[in-house]
């Protein structure tokens, strides 16, 4: 958007000509009546343009443009004469003005003049603004550096150190101390640097009081001592105060917003790296049981996990590991108190043993995430595994008492052994990856878990005019709009071609609409299909011609009206999490659809709630 343009003459017709001229093709217009009411003006705006008379009372337009280029050297100044001789004099050329206009001033030639001088301005602006663009994300990525150096490091007191000559690095601070939370939750002095005494550092923090309710709030603040600025940056990972850094003596003398901002960054990213850092020295100190809930430690486990792999690469095997999150669960602990976040770990433990096998191993790696390896299972079996897991905590009395109070926001996720890695590492990235995919799922945004089927189904397609689908970076893409006519019998084709290709992946396949007919597609698609096809695949709808067949399973709903408005696509398999959801009206289809793997599961369990049909 251009900027305001000031126009300068002590002739007020001229003034008010111009302004109507340029007001007319949308410019915000400044006028003044002389050179130093114009100098004023410049003051307390900048313009994009300056036009000015040459002939003025006191400072002429010659002085006055000079006057503004020392101000700012690209001021882009169009001239306005009665004289024909000042276009092109060694006056204007040495002011750098190359634009001049000769009264009476030409309405096109004034707003030519106006449009390439604005936009020359504006081309400045972005210039400007895209410079300081890379500088910051330069900066940013040089902190992000830093951040994956505090994750990478388990080891506390390398840590501690690093985080105090990083913290003073970014923020420009020639002073630094650390405060680390020991396992009582007290802030202990750990490390300091600069031009601090030592014997003016307390060597513990109380997290009461003012100094703790500010600490909780979880964002760097400045406080001045006398007229000495104080920075405190806090440490809080998943709402547990991990510490606190001092920092002072800044180099400009005080600190800066961004110095807030960089300092934010790096905080969070010390307090995963100091709970990391803890996390392994009680591993250190935990034994093969955890006592509150008889689950392996996370020491055991990997061990475990290691034999087998072994046992995997050299026999051909496979098997599955999965993680478990209770995300609320320091808020719970904050609201609800330590005995109800115990109660509440402890029913989680008890529903995941209830449904695991004996060769099956639970691990609890920290007060709020739990591992599983499931040997000889598939990635297609493992999510189904993630499902009942879930659906096994929601029915645990346990869990259900403080479930009640407070959501504990249990997330899963699940990879396989070769399919998504080779070693421990890669498998708990995949893991986590999945974790965050579900976290930022549809699914969870929209809190689709308490919905029955057809209002669920409702809420994602929408209309033309509902509002648009929450997005997220993490999460797998989701879309709602208007859909092709024959999208729905395309992808019946082609999931089709895919079970042909690989009869031996499992999976669950629904296709819903108004009527079960022998021409769909799928039904086509299938005829030569082995009867022991790997995939369960169901037909869902009113009997037409079709009464079975060997590799579907019509399930005949006579007489609902909403199947007869809708068609669907749930697919769920060990490559693939697809669903399409449509609606045919008079005009154009109106259809949603999602790769977003806990939409897609979240359907397909919904579904099987609605019409009793038999989980997998």
């Amino acid at each position: 958007m251009a900027g305001p343009i000031l126009v300068v003459d002590d002739d007020n017709f001229f003034r008010q000509l111009a302004s109507d001229m340029l007001t007319k093709r949308g410019y915000r217009v400044v006028t003044a009546e002389s050179a130093a009411q114009a100098l004023e003006e410049v003051g307390r705006t900048p313009f994009d343009l300056v036009i000015t008379d040459v002939v003025m009372p006191g400072m002429d337009g010659i002085a006055l443009t000079e006057k503004l280029r020392e101000r700012d050297p690209e001021q882009e100044v169009v001239l306005v004469s009665t004289r024909t001789d000042v276009k092109g004099s060694a006056m204007a050329l040495s002011v750098g003005v190359s634009v001049v206009l000769t009264k009476p001033v030409d309405e096109a030639d004034l707003l030519l003049a106006a449009e390439r001088c604005t936009e020359r301005a504006q081309l400045r602006r972005e210039r400007a603004q895209l410079q300081n663009e890379n500088l910051e994300f330069t900066r940013y990525q040089d902190l992000h550096q830093r951040c994956l150096e505090f994750l990478s490091q388990p080891d506390l007191e390398w840590l501690q150190e690093r985080v105090a000559a990083e913290l003073a690095s970014v923020c420009d601070a020639q002073s630094a101390a650390l405060w680390i939370a020991d396992d009582r939750g007290n802030l202990m002095l750990r490390a300091y640097r600069g031009l601090l005494d030592r014997h003016f550092l307390a060597e513990r923090l109380s997290t009461e009081g003012p100094l703790g309710n500010r600490m909780r709030e979880a964002l760097p603040w400045v406080a001045r001592d006398g007229k000495s600025p104080i920075l405190y940056v806090p440490f809080i990972s998943n709402g547990e105060l991990m510490g606190l850094a001092q920092l002072s003596d800044p180099l400009a003398g005080d600190f800066r917003i961004e110095h807030l901002r960089y300092a934010k960054i790096l905080g969070d990213s010390a307090a995963v790296g100091v709970k990391n850092g803890r996390r392994m020295l009680a591993l250190q100190r935990l034994g093969l049981r955890d006592r509150d809930t008889a689950a392996y430690n996370l020491s055991y486990f990997t061990d475990y996990a290691s034999k087998e792999i072994y046992k995997a690469r050299r026999y051909g095997r496979m098997f599955s590991l999965l993680t478990f999150s209770v995300d609320n669960l320091p808020l719970v602990r904050l609201r609800l108190g330590p005995t109800e976040a115990k109660l509440a770990v402890r029913g989680i433990i008890k529903a995941l043993s209830r449904i695991v096998r004996d060769s099956d191993v639970i691990a609890k790696a920290s007060e709020q995430e739990f591992y599983l390896l499931l040997p000889e299972t598939d990635f297609f079996g493992a999510m189904m595994f993630v499902r009942r897991a879930l659906a096994a905590v929601r029915e645990e009395p346990e869990a259900q008492e403080v479930e009640a109070r407070l959501p504990l926001a249990l997330v899963g996720g699940a990879s396989t052994f070769p399919k998504d890695g080779e070693d421990f590492d890669e498998l708990m990235y995949r893991c986590r990856r999945r974790m965050d995919e579900r976290r930022a799922s549809l699914q969870r945004k929209l809190m689709l878990d308490t919905l029955p089927f057809w209002d669920e189904v409702e809420l994602l397609l929408g209309n033309a005019s509902s509002p648009k689908l929450p997005v997220e970076e993490h999460a797998e893409p989701s879309r709602r709009g208007k859909v092709s006519d024959v999208l729905f019998d395309e992808l019946q084709a082609e999931i089709a071609r895919e079970l042909m290709r690989d009869p031996s992946s499992r999976g669950l396949l629904y296709v819903g609409g108004p009527e079960i007919r022998s021409d769909l597609p799928i039904a086509q698609g299938l005829e030569s299909a082995s009867p022991d096809m790997a995939s369960r695949i169901y037909l869902l709808g009113r009997r037409v011609d079709l009464e079975s067949h060997r590799a579907l399973t019509p399930v005949f709903l006579e007489g609902d009206e909403r199947m007869g408005r809708h068609e669907f696509i749930l697919w769920l398999s060990e490559n693939a999490a697809y669903a399409l959801i449509q609606r045919r009206g008079l005009g154009a289809t109106w259809g949603f659809h999602s790769s977003d793997t806990a939409v897609v599961d979240g359907l397909i369990t919904r579904l099987q709630a609605e019409y009793d049909l038999q989980p997998y």
